[in-house]
C-alpha cells in the first residue's frame, strides 16, 4: 500500500488532476459567489400583435386583458439585470376568431441570452398553467348610432339691470349624433347619452368648453364607467376619455320700439296723417352686436298714395338678420287717418299723357282716349285745380324696342308745380295704360 502512495505522490499526472479539480472547485466557488443563481419576479410590457386581423372577425381585445404580465425568472444575477433593461413580451392574437378566453402563446422578446442560461413562466392572475401561454379575452364588437342629450350642460346666465333687455342662454352640442362599438351585450343597456359640462361663471356671451359623457339604462339610472369599459366612441376612443363640444349661446332679448314709416304722396304728408298701432314695441331675441345699435324698419314703409282716406293697414313684422321675435305678436295693425284732406275724380284725354325713356326710332301711343284719376289734396286747392294742368308722365325706358301692345302700370302724374305730396293722384289698382309700341 506505502508503495501505491509513494508511486502516486511521484507522478506528475496525479498533481495535474487534483490542480484541475482543486480549479473547478475554485471556479464554482466563485461563480456562485460573485454572480449567483437567483429568482425574481419581474414585470414587463405587453404588446399585441394580429390586432387587425381580429378586426377583420369582428373582434376586439376586452379591456382587462394585460398590459403587463409578471414571470418568475431564475438566472444569474447578470442575465437579471439585462432583463431589466428593454426586453418585452409579445402576444400574438392573430389566431383569434370567436369571442371568449382563449390561450395565446407569448415570447420575451429583448433578451436572447436567457435561452439555455435560465428559465421563466407568467404567474398572476390571467395566466395560464402553461408556462408560454396567457390567457385573452376577446369580445364581439357591434355599433350603435345614438343621439345625445343636453340635459347635462349646467349654466348660469349673468344678470343685467338694463329695462330694455336681457340675455338668455341655449344648449348646443357638437356632434350631436354619435357612433358607439362595443359588446352586443353592453350596448343594449345603454338607453340614452348625456353630455355632461358645468360653466362656472355667469355667462355674458358664447361659450364652449369640453363635456364628458354619461350613459344611462331605460330606467333612467346611470350606468357605471365600470361597466363601460369596452365601449369606445369614435372608433378608438374609450368611453370614458370621450369628449363632445359642449356651448352655451347667449343671445340678447331686447324690447324694440316700432316705428312707422311712411311714403308720403297723392296729397298725405306728415302734417295730416295720424295712426295708432296695435302695439308700440316688440321683444326680438339675436345676437347683442345686431340688438345693440339697431336700425331697422320692422314694418316696412307704407305708401300713403295707395291707401285710402281711413284705412288699417294688417303689416307682418320684419325681423333684422339673425334676430327673432321673441315675445309678441308678429303682426301689427296700423290704424291710419288722413285729414283735412278731400279727393276729387277727375278726366284727362290721352294728350295729356308725356311718354319718356323711348329709343330712336320707335313711336308709342295710347290705345285710350281718356284716363281717370282721383286727385287728392286740400279742399281749397282742390277748388281752384286747373285740369289743363295735370299730365300723365309714363316712362318706357323698360320696353326699350319691345314692339306691340303693353299695359303701364306705373306712371306719374303731375299737378302744375304743386309737389306729390301737397296734392297728386291716388294709386288705383288695377289701373294700368294700355301703350302701343311700333318702330317709325
Amino acid at each position: 500500500m506505502k508503495k501505491i502512495v509513494d508511486k502516486l505522490l511521484n507522478n506528475k499526472l496525479v498533481y495535474v488532476l487534483v490542480s484541475l479539480v482543486a480549479s473547478f472547485v475554485l471556479w464554482v466557488f466563485v461563480v456562485n459567489s460573485v454572480n449567483p443563481s437567483q429568482v425574481q419576479n419581474l414585470s414587463f410590457e405587453v404588446q399585441y400583435e394580429g390586432l387587425s386581423v381580429m378586426e377583420a372577425y369582428n373582434l376586439r381585445l376586452a379591456s382587462d386583458n394585460p398590459d403587463r404580465i409578471t414571470l418568475r425568472v431564475e438566472a444569474s444575477i447578470t442575465e437579471i439585470h439585462r432583463l431589466q433593461e428593454n426586453p418585452y413580451i409579445i402576444v400574438d392574437v392573430s389566431g383569434i376568431h370567436d369571442a371568449g378566453e382563449h390561450d395565446v402563446n407569448f415570447r420575451l422578446a429583448g433578451w436572447t441570452a436567457l435561452s439555455g442560461t435560465g428559465n421563466y413562466r407568467p404567474i398572476g392572475i390571467g395566466v395560464s398553467n402553461s408556462d408560454n401561454t396567457v390567457i385573452i379575452r376577446a369580445n364581439r364588437i357591434t355599433g350603435r348610432t345614438m343621439e345625445l342629450m343636453e340635459t347635462g350642460i349646467n349654466y348660469e346666465i349673468a344678470d343685467t339691470e338694463a329695462e330694455d333687455y336681457f340675455f338668455v342662454g341655449e344648449r348646443m352640442i357638437e356632434p350631436e349624433i354619435i357612433q358607439i362599438d362595443g359588446p352586443e351585450e353592453i350596448l343594449d343597456r345603454i338607453a340614452s347619452i348625456e353630455v355632461v359640462s358645468d360653466f362656472h361663471l355667469p355667462l355674458s356671451e358664447t361659450l364652449t368648453q369640453e363635456g364628458s359623457l354619461n350613459a344611462y339604462d331605460e330606467y333612467g339610472d346611470l350606468i357605471p364607467v365600470e361597466d363601460l369599459l369596452d365601449v369606445v366612441v369614435f372608433q378608438d376612443t374609450p368611453f370614458a376619455e370621450a369628449t363632445i363640444n359642449a356651448t352655451v349661446i347667449v343671445r340678447m332679448v331686447k324690447n324694440v320700439p316700432i316705428h312707422v314709416a311712411f311714403e308720403y304722396g297723392a296729397g298725405a304728408n306728415e302734417e295730416n296723417v295720424r295712426y295708432h298701432l296695435s302695439q308700440e314695441s316688440v321683444w326680438l331675441i339675436g345676437e347683442s352686436e345686431v340688438l345693440r345699435n339697431l336700425e331697422w324698419d320692422l314694418l316696412g314703409r307704407i305708401y300713403l298714395a295707395r291707401l285710402d282716406m281711413l284705412e288699417v293697414v294688417h303689416r307682418e313684422i320684419a325681423t333684422p338678420p339673425m334676430t327673432a321675435i321673441f315675445e309678441g305678436a308678429e303682426y301689427v295693425d296700423v290704424e291710419i287717418e288722413m285729414f283735412g284732406l278731400e279727393e276729387r275724380t277727375i278726366t284727362i284725354p290721352s294728350t295729356r299723357i308725356v311718354f319718356t325713356g323711348l329709343i330712336n326710332g320707335m313711336l308709342a301711343e295710347a290705345s285710350i282716349d281718356t284716363i281717370t284719376l282721383v286727385i287728392r289734396g286740400p279742399a281749397e286747392l282742390l277748388e281752384t285745380l286747373d285740369e289743363s294742368n295735370i299730365t300723365v308722365q309714363v316712362d318706357l325706358s323698360d320696353y326699350a324696342d319691345r314692339t306691340g301692345r303693353h299695359v303701364v302700370e306705373a306712371f306719374t302724374v303731375r299737378v302744375g308745380e304743386w309737389p306729390p305730396e301737397i296734392i297728386g293722384a291716388r294709386d288705383l289698382p288695377g289701373h294700368g295704360i294700355i301703350v302701343n309700341l311700333q318702330r317709325s
